[in-house]
C-alpha cells in the first residue's frame, strides 16, 4: 500500500494509526519503520531495507508489516529494493507514504532518471504491485473537528473562540499538518490572536511548533513546502512560482497564456503542469468542494485547478526572489481582461 499526497496531509499519521490498529497482543504484527528522510543516494536506500529485512521475522512465524516513510526523493530506488524484499518475502506487507506515487517517477536521487535539459520531469516507471490510497485535505468540516479535538476544551465554551477557531481552518484550507501547528499555537494565544497571525499574506508558512520528536520538515508549513519545492525541476519551480499570481481557479490554457515563455516554452508546460498536479502542488477539486476522484492528478489537465493558501503564498515568495512578481501579475490581470474567460473564483 502505498500512502501519497501532498505535503502536510498527513501521510505518515495515517500510515502509523492504521498499522497501529491491525492487531493486540500476540495477534499484533511485527512492525518496522524506515525513514528515508536523510538518506540522499540509491546504494543508501538499499542498504536501510537491507537492515530492516534482517530484523524481520522469519516467515510464517510472525506476520510482519514494514512502514517505508517519506520516500518521494528516492522514488526509483525504493521501487527497486522493495521488488528484491518483495521476491524474498512474499508474504510481508509493506506500507508506503510518499508525496508522489511510486510509479510517478520522481526526480532526485534514486528517481527515474535525471530530468532533460527542458526541465521536464522523466517518464513514469512501474512500481510494485499493490494498492495506492491518495489523501487529500480535509472538507472544512472535518478541519474543524480535528482543530477542535486538539484545542483548549475551555475555548470550545465560546461562542467567539469556536467561530475565530473555524475562520482559521478556512484559512489553512484543510491541511492536518497546519491544523496541529495551529493547535499548538493556542496555549501562547487565544484563538483570535492566531486568526489575526495567519491573516496575513504568509502568516501561515511562519507558525511553528516546537516539538523536537517531530522531523524538522514538519514543524512548519514553510519547512514542509520547502522540501516539496526541492523535489522538483527547476522548470516545476518556476510554474510554482509563477501561478501563484491566479487568485483563483485556473486552467491548463490559461497558465499557458500566462506563464509561458522563452523559460517556460509552451510545449514543455502540459508536462510540467500534470507534474505539480502529481506533487500535489495543484489542487483539483469537485464542484461543490468535494475531493477530486482517485488519479485525477493524471487526468486533470483540462479541469480547473487551484492552489491552495499556503502553497500560493509560498509561491508568491519565490516569485518575488525572482524577480517576476510585477511582470507576471499584469500577465494575469490582462488574462482577467479577455473576453470569454471561463475561470472559477
Amino acid at each position: 500500500m502505498t500512502v501519497t499526497g501532498p505535503g502536510g496531509v498527513g501521510k505518515s499519521a495515517l500510515a502509523a494509526e492504521a498499522i497501529g490498529r491491525l492487531g493486540r497482543g500476540r495477534s499484533a504484527p511485527e512492525v518496522l519503520r524506515v525513514d528515508m528522510a536523510p538518506v540522499r543516494e540509491p546504494a543508501a536506500v538499499h542498504r536501510r531495507l537491507a537492515e530492516a529485512a534482517r530484523r524481520l521475522p522469519d516467515g510464517g512465524r510472525r506476520a510482519a508489516v514494514l512502514l517505508v516513510d517519506t520516500c518521494e526523493h528516492v522514488a526509483g530506488a525504493v521501487v527497486d529494493g522493495l521488488e528484491a524484499l518483495l521476491r524474498q518475502r512474499t508474504g510481508l506487507r509493506v506500507v508506503v507514504t510518499s508525496r508522489v506515487p511510486l510509479n510517478g517517477g520522481a526526480g532526485g536521487a534514486g528517481g527515474a532518471g535525471a530530468p532533460p535539459a527542458g526541465g521536464v520531469a522523466p517518464r513514469r516507471r512501474p512500481g510494485p504491485r499493490g494498492a495506492t490510497l491518495r489523501l487529500e485535505p480535509l472538507a472544512p468540516d472535518d478541519s474543524v473537528a480535528l482543530l477542535e479535538s486538539l484545542a483548549p476544551h475551555a475555548m470550545l465554551d465560546d461562542d467567539a473562540d469556536r467561530e475565530a477557531l473555524r475562520a482559521t481552518c478556512a484559512l489553512l484550507e484543510g491541511l492536518p499538518l497546519a491544523a496541529r501547528i495551529a493547535a499548538s499555537q493556542l496555549g501562547r494565544h487565544c484563538p483570535d490572536r492566531l486568526l489575526e497571525r495567519i491573516s496575513r499574506p504568509a502568516g501561515c508558512l511562519d507558525l511553528a511548533v516546537e516539538e523536537p520528536r517531530w522531523p524538522a520538515r514538519q514543524r512548519s508549513l514553510r519547512a514542509s513546502l520547502r522540501w516539496t519545492h526541492r523535489l522538483l525541476t527547476p522548470a516545476e519551480q518556476l510554474l510554482w512560482a509563477r501561478c501563484s499570481v491566479f487568485p483563483g481557479r485556473f486552467r491548463l490554457t490559461d497558465a499557458t497564456r500566462v506563464c509561458a515563455d522563452e523559460r517556460l516554452p509552451a510545449e514543455v508546460l502540459p508536462a510540467v503542469f500534470r507534474a505539480l498536479l502529481r506533487q500535489g502542488v495543484l489542487a483539483v477539486r469537485e464542484r461543490g468542494g468535494g475531493r477530486a476522484a482517485a488519479g485525477a492528478a493524471d487526468g486533470a489537465a483540462d479541469r480547473p485547478v487551484r492552489m491552495v493558501r499556503p502553497v500560493r503564498a509560498y509561491g508568491m515568495e519565490q516569485l518575488v526572489r525572482l524577480g517576476e512578481e510585477a511582470a507576471f501579475q499584469r500577465r494575469c490581470l490582462d488574462w482577467t481582461m479577455e473576453p470569454g474567460d471561463t475561470s472559477e473564483d
